[in-house]
Order: structure tokens, then sequence, then C-alpha cells
């Protein structure tokens, strides 16, 4: 009975806790897309939220096209320096945003080693 009791409590309390999670993600506006930039390889993300936005699109085009679970990864990889991402780049038609896509990938690149 008792071990029954203390069991209740303590889902009570994850319960709650997850609540509070849950209602302070949805104030702040955090999506599950934000949570994933906070763990980009890329240091100029901060501040560059919109051109992030435009560059990964090509990675998410990509991986809807070609619906393989880790193309997005791979066109993601280094801060899109690599040979996936301009291969998404020409899969997705964008062959004249090239010279635009490379200034913005500089800008989120700033700051590397």
């Amino acid at each position: 009975m008792v071990g029954q009791v203390n069991h209740d409590i303590s889902v009570q309390r994850v319960l709650r806790l997850a609540a509070l999670v849950i209602s302070l993600l949805l104030i702040t506006g955090t999506s599950a897309r934000n949570l994933y930039d906070l763990d980009t390889e890329c240091p100029g993300v901060m501040g560059n939220r919109d051109l992030y936005e435009k560059v990964v699109r090509v990675c998410d085009d990509c991986s809807n096209i070609f619906r393989e679970n880790d193309v997005g990864t791979r066109c993601r990889k280094e801060c899109f320096f690599n040979v996936d991402f301009l291969w998404c780049v020409y899969a997705t038609e964008r062959h004249g945003d090239v010279e635009q896509l490379n200034r913005w990938m500089s800008i989120l690149r700033a700051g590397r080693k």
C-alpha cells in the first residue's frame, strides 16, 4: 500500500515536471526545429536564423525528394560544407542559387577554426 502511494506521488511529480517543461517551451515559442538549431555545427546561426532556414531548406527538399533517412543529416554536415550539400543543390534544381548559397554558408561558418 505504501509502495503504491509513493509510486503515485512519483508519477505525479514526473507529470507535473513534463507539463511545466512543455508549458515553458510553448510560452517561449521554442519548436523542435529551434532546439535542433542550438546543436548545429554552424557557429554563425545565432542572429542569422533566417539565412540558416534558407540554406537548410535545400537539405529538407532533398530529403523529401529522395526519402532517405540520412540525406538531411549528410547535407547539413560540417555546416553545409560538403559534397552532399552541393549534390542536393543540383538535385533540387537550384543551380542559379549556388553563389548566394555560398555567401550564406560563409556567414553561417563564421568563427569556425
